[in-house]
């Protein structure tokens, strides 16, 4: 017998003791890290949520000058909010000459070729979503 298999009394440890040690061990560091993978995930989808503003616009076309309003809803960044006119990617903060907050009442002005589409990119948080589009 080796001595690792016996108590200082001489009786042997039995081996399902040492199994059930063991596995409540592989239990509780299992438990630890669910536990961390499932709060990551959660803080981080938590941070996503809402990122996107709800925002309603208006859009018009008149002789070659489109026009996009901000109608209602959640205000946004400026520099958050991108006009893809065809070839043509700009801010909504570089087409206003403004770099604040847009909020409802507020409109660009920008020339569009007739039959173009215009789409409205929102690139805050972790991405780009579409948020509107029209045909000039």
């Amino acid at each position: 017998m080796s001595i690792l298999n016996r108590n200082p009394d001489g009786s042997r440890i039995p081996v399902i003791v040492a199994i059930v040690i063991v596995g409540i061990i592989f239990v509780i560091v299992g438990a630890v890290v669910l536990a961390a993978v499932l709060g990551t995930f959660a803080l981080s989808t938590g941070e996503q949520a809402g990122s996107t503003p709800s925002v309603s616009f208006q859009f018009g076309v008149s002789d070659g000058t489109a026009t996009i309003a901000h109608a209602g809803g959640d205000s946004f960044s400026a520099g958050e909010m991108l006009v893809v006119a065809g070839d043509s990617e700009q801010s909504w903060a570089s087409l206003s000459g403004a770099d604040g907050t847009v909020a409802e009442g507020d409109s660009i002005s920008f020339d569009v070729a007739s039959g173009e589409t215009v789409e409205l990119v929102y690139v805050g948080g972790d991405g780009r979503e579409l948020v509107g589009r029209f045909s000039a």
